[in-house]
């Protein structure tokens, strides 16, 4: 029986939180889904940026271990 309340209990405060967010943003949540939202509309502040690399890798030379080194592998 307590289970049962307590869960109601829950419910209830996260329909309590809920309508508290979507009363004060509610027409926010509605603009963004509608594509309207002020963060939907994309505004270029730089221009096209060129990125270069190089594909080709340093040459690089073998590591020569060491005798002691290779005794102990």
């Amino acid at each position: 029986m307590l289970e049962i309340v307590t869960t109601f209990a829950v419910l209830g405060f996260a329909i309590l939180v809920l309508a508290g967010m979507v009363r004060s943003d509610g027409h926010k949540m509605i603009a963004a889904l509608r594509g309207q939202s002020w963060t939907a509309q994309h505004t270029a502040s730089v221009g096209p940026v060129t990125v270069r690399f190089n594909s080709r890798y340093a040459e690089r030379r073998p590591m020569r271990a060491r005798p002691a080194l290779r005794a102990a592998a």
